[in-house]
């Protein structure tokens, strides 16, 4: 029982702890900034993924570590000379990187669109929220480059390292990869904190999800991530300038990423699945 017990903690600890370390740096990033009169959120945000990317990442790396020890390849005997040496053929080695680079890209245009039409339908479905508003006023409310770096560079790399990476991992320990996909969506909604945020990361994690099963790593969906914080500042540029779209408008926009989204998700599958 009390083994039982013990496990239950431990497995709780690697699920939840590296997201109360993440937000334990960034309350200790908030403090630092408070005593140098300053309390931009946005700045508290990125210095928070700053300080703890290395640490996560460090975790989510040894984690890969011991899973790769339990899963040996096969005898020495068995390989061919150049795996036997420890290398790959030079050859497989590009093919990787170019399979790679060219999921990568695809993954990026399925967060463009999903960024797109989840934006535009959200917007059309949930009524204004004091909590929307105000994110929004503290995301774009900050110099451009000020936004690139923190939601661009620094937010999509510390998530998905602390949701895709170490979460993840640890959920589908424990359930069906459907269920841990699931909860792991339900978890990286949550934390974005208000209704509007929480179902848009939420939707947009079922798009990560299969990205990072079908390309077996990070990168990818980082990439998903990358293009739906980049054009989000994009799209959000844009509507400032303009007048309020119609409602003809605004369905072909959701079609056009709604469309963008499955073609590129279908092209990704495709570019990492492929024999």
């Amino acid at each position: 029982m009390k083994n039982k017990e013990n496990q239950a903690l431990w497995t709780a600890f690697r699920l939840l702890g590296p997201l109360l370390f993440y937000e334990l740096c960034t309350e200790a990033v908030g403090v630092a900034c408070s005593l140098f009169g300053t309390q931009n959120a946005l700045t508290v945000t990125g210095g928070g993924a700053f300080l703890a990317l290395p640490f996560l990442y460090a975790a989510y790396r040894k984690r890969q570590a011991a899973e790769e020890a339990q899963k040996r390849r096969a005898p020495v005997q068995n390989m061919d000379p150049t795996q036997r040496a420890g290398r790959v053929p030079c050859t497989g080695q590009q093919q990787r990187r170019r399979r790679l680079l060219a999921g990568c890209v695809c993954s990026a245009l399925a967060g463009i669109g999903a960024c797109l039409c989840l934006n535009v339908l959200l917007q059309f479905l949930l009524p204004p929220s004091d909590g929307w508003d105000s994110t929004r006023e503290t995301v774009y409310g900050a110099s451009l480059a000020v936004q690139v770096l923190v939601t661009v560079v620094l937010a999509p790399l510390t998530e998905e390292v602390l949701f895709r990476g170490l979460i993840r991992t640890e959920l589908r320990t424990h359930m069906k990869p459907r269920a841990a996909a699931l909860l792991g969506a339900l978890l990286f909604g949550l934390y974005h904190g208000n209704i509007s945020q929480g179902i848009y990361a939420f939707l947009l994690a079922l798009c990560l999800e299969p990205v990072c099963e079908w390309s077996g790593c990070l990168l990818p969906a980082v990439f998903l991530h990358v293009g739906a914080n980049g054009a989000a500042i994009c799209f959000t540029a844009l509507e400032s300038g303009m007048p309020a779209a119609s409602g003809g408008q605004s369905a072909l926009a959701v079609a056009a990423g709604m469309l963008l989204t499955a073609a590129a998700l279908y092209k990704t599958k495709e570019v990492f699945c492929k024999s």
